[in-house]
């Protein structure tokens, strides 16, 4: 029997800080999410910085009560004020969401999760300005650690069972993003390929919050990046 670890008090699966993309890129990310990630009901595309996070983060109407256009339950002002003494001086930057390939976790022989990889725009390196944003909200936030295991900043897909449901899955989300991409500009490679890879300007952390373990995660405050 596999035994959960319990959680500190003060910090809650209920909430999270993380990164949401922009509208106009997540078409094609939810095109493959809806029919292959298990938690598409319960959470919107992401890359989450630190989760779980603090317990009751937000204040106001219940969750439940909100219609998703109600945003009368906002973000407690001091952790609101906590982020921003990190990020203002934090500049907004460029990274790309690409498929190509995409990344795995592989968690056994019978469960996979496969997920867009967070590139640095100017280098093609990977998630350098993601893991700096990660580590000094962390560093500010030192009581959410709950989890001993590195930073991997990722935006989970789907999950997979076995090496060719992977597979599948993969060229899934590749297919994905280049015939979206396709459709509103195509932009090809010397070789006349078009990459697989969502541009995506950061410019805020979210701070999400849902009313019990099978509610819908939303959004409860925003802070933008490099804004003194």
């Amino acid at each position: 029997m596999v035994y959960k670890r319990q959680l500190a008090e003060h910090l809650s699966y209920k909430s999270a800080l993380a990164l949401l993309p922009p509208a106009a890129i997540t078409p094609p990310i939810e095109a493959v999410r809806r029919t292959r990630d298990k938690s598409y009901a319960r959470w919107p595309p992401h890359i989450n910085l630190i989760y779980p996070f603090l317990a009751s983060p937000s204040e106001g109407k219940e969750l439940q009560m909100q219609s998703s256009s109600d945003q009368s339950r906002q973000l407690k002002e001091d952790i609101r004020s906590r982020i921003f003494k990190v990020v203002q001086d934090i500049p907004p930057f460029h990274i790309s969401l690409s498929a190509d390939p995409a990344g795995e976790f592989i968690h056994s022989k019978k469960s996979r999760t496969v997920w867009l990889r967070p590139l640095q725009e100017a280098d093609g390196s990977d998630e350098t300005a993601i893991t700096q944003l990660q580590v000094a909200l962390q560093a500010e936030f030192s009581q959410c650690i709950a989890d001993d295991r590195p930073f991997v900043p990722h935006l989970s897909v789907g999950q997979a069972w076995n090496e060719r449901t992977s597979t599948n899955l993969h060229k899934e989300i590749k297919d994905s993003i280049s015939n979206f991409l396709s459709k509103i500009g195509p932009n090809p490679s010397k070789e006349g390929e078009i990459p697989a890879c969502l541009d995506w300007y950061v410019d805020q952390v979210y701070v999400l919050e849902r009313n019990g373990f099978h509610g819908r995660f939303q959004v409860i405050g925003s802070v933008k990046l490099g804004e003194p």
